[in-house]
Order: C-alpha cells, then structure tokens, then sequence
C-alpha cells in the first residue's frame, strides 16, 4: 500500500471516528433519559403509561369508577326541582380534581325534557353529593332523572386528609312551622386548618330511609377553631315525615396544602 493510500485511509478513519463520536454524543443521552410521568411510555415503575408507580397519577384500568348509589329530583315550588346524585368514591386514596357530568330528566312518558351539566372534583374514600337547584320543569312532572360522569376519569394519588379533621355538625334543630320547614345547624372546625370556601349539602330521609327533599348552602370559608351556623329552608311542605338527616360539608381536598 503507498503512502498516499495510508494516508487517505488514516483520514478516512479520523472522519468515522468523528463521526461515531458526534452520533454517540447526541444518541446516548436519548437511549439513557431517565423516565418521566409525561413521556408518553410506560417506563421505569409505571404499572401503565404515565401512570401507577411512582407517578401522581393513577391507572384507570386499577382503580374502580364511583358507585351512583342514587340520584332524584326534589321539588321546591312552581315547577321548579332540585337534582341531587349521591355517589360513592371507595378508593381510599384517589381522587379527581375535575370530571364532568350530566342530569337527564324525563317525565311521566320516559320522554327527556331537559339536562343540566356542571363540573366536579370526586374526593377520597367518602360518600358526597353533587347538587344542581332549580331545575324549571314547566308543567311536566319529572318521573325520573338520570346521572353520569361525561368525561374520563383522571385519577392521582389523594389521601383522605379531610377526613380525619375534627371538623363537626351539631346543634342541629328543625323548625316548627309544617307549611315552611327548616333546618338549622352548626358547624364547627376544631382542627389547626383554615378551610377554604365550601358548600353544605342536607339531605332528608322518611322512616324507610329513602331521601324525601335537600338543600344546599354555601360558605366562604371557616378558620380554624371557629363554627358558623347553617341554615336550610324550603317553600312548601314535604308530604311526609322526616325521620332523620345527612348534613354534608362539601370541601374540595384540592384547594388545600395539608
């Protein structure tokens, strides 16, 4: 082999090495990131992808959908109902900070006559009630409505916090006068939290415990070691005996740092 022929080949060399060099330089660290929640692969202690693991996030398929134990339409006055689903979240430590849902309501020949739409959070480990008021059914008499989350569920990792807060209801006392009842209540937050701003819901039960009228009120927060007093009322009578009641702080557990 000639010299000149060495020499090319030495320079042909160089370049392949230089070249393996610059590939090496931009293909190891793709081939060697590390793996993150949001890079679209299931990866290092993912159980799906971007999910379960050491991700927020957790996988749909391994973590059960809420249970619509029931949902009704309780009438106010003038054709006018309040919509309540109660609903069962059983995941002990997972929660949705957003999901849409829907109320169909239909009358007394199953045909639909309107729907009302909002938005939520599901929290941790809890019964809770979602409250849409004032639903205008004209003169049609509502038969039956129905609930369901329109939007996919995104679950993260969410401890029942709020729960185990000594956060209570007493004082509770119902009016006197049959033809405008009411209900009023205390609540008192005893733990070192301040609570942001919040709804309460009552729900009625007759003596064979099925739901006969609700309500709803709203505060703006209560600190801590402070109560403040509800108050629930209703327009016309309910028709039958109200033998017990759930009072239902509604708190969203992501507005909260504890």
């Amino acid at each position: 082999m000639s010299w000149a022929s060495r020499r090319q080949g030495q320079y042909l060399f160089g370049l392949f090495l230089f070249l393996g060099l610059v590939a090496f330089v931009i293909v190891y660290p793709i081939l060697t990131k590390p793996a993150t929640c949001s890079d679209g692969k299931q990866n290092g202690t993912e159980e799906g992808v971007d999910c379960g693991g050491s991700c927020q996030r957790l996988c749909s398929a391994k973590t059960p959908e809420p249970q619509v134990l029931w949902s009704r339409a309780f009438p106010v006055a003038n054709g006018n109902y309040n919509l309540v689903a109660f609903i069962e979240n059983t995941n002990k430590a997972a929660a949705v900070s957003s999901i849409s849902y829907e109320f169909r309501i239909y009358d007394t020949n199953n045909l639909l006559i309107g729907r009302r739409q909002g938005t939520t959070f599901i929290p941790p480990n809890q019964q809770f009630a979602i409250f849409e008021p004032r639903f205008e059914a004209g003169n049609s008499e509502i038969r039956k409505i129905l609930f369901e989350f329109t939007s996919p569920f995104v679950w993260v990792k969410k401890d029942p916090t709020l729960q185990t807060l000594p956060i209570r209801v007493d004082n509770i006392v119902y009016g006197t006068d049959p033809d405008s009842p009411s209900l009023s209540a205390r609540m008192v937050n005893d733990s070192i939290h301040d609570l942001p701003p919040f709804d309460v819901i009552t729900i009625l039960y007759n003596t064979n415990n099925i739901a006969i009228n609700a309500s709803k009120t709203h505060r703006e927060g209560l600190a801590s070691n402070e109560n403040t007093a509800l108050l629930f009322t209703w327009p016309e009578p309910f028709g039958d005996v109200v033998a017990k009641q759930d009072i239902l702080p509604v708190i969203n557990p992501f507005l909260v740092s504890f």
